[in-house]
């Protein structure tokens, strides 16, 4: 049996790093909104924490699912219930951090079953901004690769980069997506954002400051990490606005992988998910078990000088270590769902829509 808990609010719980945290309303909304959200890839039997039981199953209720697994939708007020069960679970939140590590044992999760402290701290530390940089260092030499980002320890780095590429984003080292990213244009710059890069740096160390691309289409590859190592699991073509997250495609591999190469060759798409299982295996073997993924970026080639490379691909724009949607878009997609996936904000309220149709609205 497995205990799923979604905690959304997870990038800014490593940002505060504190064992009791009150995250923003928003992501206080959306986990109480979409609690039931694992229920999507759990299966029968397993225990799924939400704020509210009878929310939770009306929401999911509504979905409509032909896959439909019969889990265990409980609060963590009455989580005591199940103690001789937690004994041998596995727990599985939406990612691992302090915060939700201390609201588990509070709830009587046993510390057995869940990371210890320094594991946790490890985790916080290779989630952070500067292990993507890396990686988009490695990948650089592959072909038709593009992108270029820097660790900044300093405000005097971040102006110089600025002068140098003119056009760059500066990211907080942990942030959710579209959150603790600052876009600045040296012809345009504004105090606001040059204050919020010293503030960052002040309370977090560092920011990663990356030259902007000009982006034709958001995508990730997934992955899993095991005792065996990292592999991939799939692709996930989603759509962002204003950098934060809207919606994914449900699709078969094939139809995703032959989306990407209308943009991109196959054989570049796998020699770079190769490497990058490679590079984090020797990363986080040992020390992360469970989902992540990859977030990559199609770009267009403003210097192609024919039409033989219109386009290249930003490899590794972030790493997520922790469950992402695109996993739930995988999990749907493999049990015949087509479509898309989308979350919504209506009526002040979040939503989880799924929308059959042949003629995917992510092409």
């Amino acid at each position: 049996m497995t205990l799923h808990i979604f905690n959304p609010e997870h990038d800014h719980a490593l940002a505060a790093n504190l064992p009791n945290f009150t995250p923003p309303h928003a992501a206080r909304q959306l986990r109480s909104e979409l609690s039931f959200l694992p229920a999507l890839w759990a299966e029968t039997g397993d225990i799924v924490v939400v704020d509210d039981v009878e929310a939770a199953c009306d929401a999911y209720r509504k979905l409509k699912l032909e896959h439909r697994p019969e889990v265990i939708f409980t609060t963590p007020d009455t989580l005591f219930r199940y103690a001789s069960d937690l004994k041998t679970a596995t727990v599985e939140p939406w990612g691992w951090d302090i915060t939700v590590r201390n609201a588990l044992f509070r709830a009587g999760v046993p510390c057995q079953s869940m990371p210890t402290d320094v594991e946790i701290d490890t985790i916080r530390r290779l989630s952070n901004r500067s292990l993507a940089v890396r990686l988009l260092e490695q990948l650089s030499a592959h072909h038709c690769v593009t992108g270029h980002s820097v660790v900044c320890s300093t405000y005097g780095e971040v102006v110089s980069f600025l002068h140098s590429n003119r056009n760059i984003v500066v990211k907080a080292p942990w942030s959710c997506s579209g959150r603790g990213v600052r876009y600045i244009d040296v012809d345009t710059v504004n105090r606001n954002a040059l204050q919020w890069v010293d503030n960052t740096i002040r309370r977090q160390g560092t920011v990663v400051a990356e030259i902007k691309c000009p982006k034709v289409r958001d995508f990730a590859v997934e992955f899993m990490s095991s005792a065996d190592g990292v592999r991939a699991v799939g692709l996930s073509l989603f759509t962002t606005v204003n950098g934060a997250y809207t919606g994914n495609m449900l699709a078969s591999e094939e139809d995703k992988r032959s989306i990407l190469a209308q943009y991109l060759p196959p054989e570049v798409l796998d020699s770079l998910v190769h490497e990058i299982e490679t590079f984090l295996t020797d990363h986080i073997r040992g020390v992360y078990t469970g989902p992540l993924g990859v977030d990559m970026m199609i770009v267009a080639n403003g210097n192609a000088a024919d039409d033989s490379a219109p386009f290249l691909v930003n490899p590794c724009v972030e790493i997520n270590l922790r469950r992402t949607m695109g996993h739930v878009a995988l999990a749907l997609s493999q049990h015949g769902h087509r479509g898309a996936m989308d979350i919504a904000y209506e009526n002040k309220q979040y939503k989880v829509k799924l929308t059959t149709n042949n003629n995917y609205p992510y092409n």
